[in-house]
């Protein structure tokens, strides 16, 4: 194998090139995220403030805030004594997108390394004068200068509304935090790269990494209460030592060189693996598949689940751990509720339910607007096997497109009510664990979610009918469409100033609290057949464009 420590020019030739080249590439994937979390952290601070605000609101939210369950899933509140809303809303945001962030450089990383070798593509850039390392340098150089803007972004998004407290040295610092967490995981998905055989692997191997971050930072922040040596724990996660940058508090700079630092080692660890491998191999060998197939490869739909199962497993326990991490702190809710005017005024109902109902009503809508991503990446699948050229191989079987594209149109819509179904379970099993007088009862927490069904089932129906008429953009149609119904339907619950024609063109919006009023049967079942017609058009549609890749 050559030294990549030898003939440094001839190895790093047209890195520059190509990483422009990927940038082109990536513009639109990459000006969708860059907005999105603009948008998201401006949209954000303006509301919050607006709801929590009033400083006996936000002196109520501390006890839950200090919750355990609150304090793996956000992260510790640093100073109780000077607690702002500007605090408040970088303790509850940073963490939650510093770890969208490290998945988009993983994506990043892995498509433009990994997913290039698999696809060949990279065999026709190293057909061209270009240096052995000048696609790994692309990659990671695309993806710092990617992490640059994703600081801009933020920094300009806080900046962009007038919450007090927020200063332009906490907002750079924020931004700076989530850009170098980026960093750090787009070493590992580089490390990553090197050691797997596919992109899936990749992939995977990445998850896993910031999963086990994410837990190391979640066991820190609530042991830290107890055991001086939980601050240790956390702070060996670069998510956990993000947080330690107390934006808008204390605004520390010493996290930010710690986590550079870390993504240094990192994307070296990733050129010291990368000089032992040969193209298109991987580190770790590709384990041989089984002789026999098992029996979920006798079938198009076993095949599908096949594909789907390590994914949909990881999905199904998130949704109970999710629903768990809201019904925890049912317990608090009721004390919280009665110091705010904002949601006194919001959950009051003439229907009989309590406070803590009605909060539990408008958290099922969120649970219902997150798990809707999953049957939509399912079917999504489809589209995704399509373009890696794994569909024709597929078709060149006795199968029909009918049959390949219901199996993961089936797979979609039983998983969509699986997922509401155990993140329902989940709230309810933590809610009854921690209340103890007057729990909520499982029947109205079952109800309160299925409700929201025909939504997910319409968001569902409308991902496979671009599949079918609009193939290529098929996925980014579909999520932002979802990000803008479940955003319209979660905050049409809490502001009545919103309009009420904006709110109906959220298909959460159409479905009323049921704290709030009477279920509408009529619009639902409307919902229903509109999202039936939608799948069955879809289906007629597919069979007769042609594949494309």
């Amino acid at each position: 194998m050559p030294n990549p420590l030898t003939n440094f020019r001839g190895n790093n030739t047209g890195s520059l090139r190509i990483a422009l080249f990927y940038g082109r590439r990536d513009r639109i994937i990459s000006l969708a995220w860059l907005i999105g979390l603009m948008s998201l952290i401006a949209a954000v601070s303006f509301e919050m403030h607006s709801i929590y605000g009033d400083p006996a609101t936000l002196h109520a939210m501390l006890p839950m805030l200090q919750n355990p369950a609150m304090l793996a899933m956000v992260g510790p509140v640093f100073d109780p004594n000077n607690y702002t809303s500007a605090t408040m809303i970088a303790g509850m945001m940073l963490l939650m997108t510093a770890t969208a962030v490290a998945f988009m450089n993983i994506f990043f990383i892995v498509r433009y390394t990994r997913a290039d070798e698999e696809q060949e593509r990279a065999e026709i850039i190293r057909a061209l004068p270009v240096g052995r390392l000048a696609p790994l340098n692309a990659a990671l150089l695309a993806a710092f200068v990617l992490n640059i803007f994703v600081v801009l972004a933020n920094w300009a998004g806080i900046l962009m509304v007038n919450v007090p407290g927020m200063n332009s040295t906490g907002a750079f610092l924020y931004g700076a935090a989530i850009g170098a967490v980026g960093m750090v995981f787009a070493g590992v998905a580089a490390i990553c790269s090197q050691l797997a055989s596919t992109s899936r692997g990749a992939l995977a191997y990445s998850s896993i990494v910031v999963g086990l971050m994410y837990l190391l930072r979640a066991a820190g922040d609530v042991l830290r209460v107890d055991h001086s040596w939980g601050e240790s724990l956390s702070l060996a996660s670069p998510l956990g030592l993000s947080l330690r940058v107390e934006a808008f508090g204390a605004n520390n700079f010493w996290p930010l060189p710690w986590l550079l630092l870390t993504a240094v080692v990192l994307v070296a660890i990733a050129y010291f693996l990368n000089a032992r491998r040969d193209l298109g191999a991987g580190i770790v060998p590709q384990k041989p598949g089984p002789a026999h197939a098992g029996i979920f490869l006798r079938s198009n739909l076993g095949l599908s689940f096949a594909l789907l199962r390590n994914t949909l497993i990881g999905w199904a326990i998130g949704a109970v751990l999710l629903g768990a991490s809201y019904g925890s702190i049912m317990n608090q809710i009721t004390a919280f509720i009665q110091t705010s005017p904002f949601f006194t005024a919001a959950l009051t109902n003439d229907l009989g339910y309590t406070m803590a109902e009605s909060f539990a009503s408008m958290i099922l809508v969120v649970l219902a607007g997150m798990l809707a991503a999953v049957p939509i990446m399912v079917v999504l699948r489809a589209r995704r096997e399509e373009e890696e050229g794994r569909a024709e191989i597929v078709l060149s079987t006795p199968t029909s497109r009918t049959k390949f594209f219901s199996g993961y149109a089936s797979i979609a819509f039983v998983s969509s009510i699986v997922m509401l179904l155990l993140s329902a379970l989940g709230l309810w099993g933590a809610a009854v664990a921690v209340m103890t007088s007057d729990p909520i009862s499982a029947q109205f927490v079952f109800k309160g979610i299925l409700i929201y069904l025909p939504a997910v089932w319409i968001h569902l129906a409308v991902a496979m009918l671009l599949i079918a008429v609009l193939p290529r953009f098929a996925g980014a149609i579909s999520w932002v469409y979802l990000g803008m119904s479940f955003f319209l339907g979660y905050f049409g619950q809490l502001f009545p100033q919103i309009p009420t024609w904006l709110q109906n063109m959220s298909t959460f919006g159409l479905i009323p609290n049921i704290t709030q009023a009477a279920v509408p049967w009529d619009t639902l079942g409307i919902m229903t057949a509109i999202a039936f017609a939608t799948m069955v058009l879809s289906f007629v549609l597919y069979r007769k464009r042609d594949l494309s890749s």
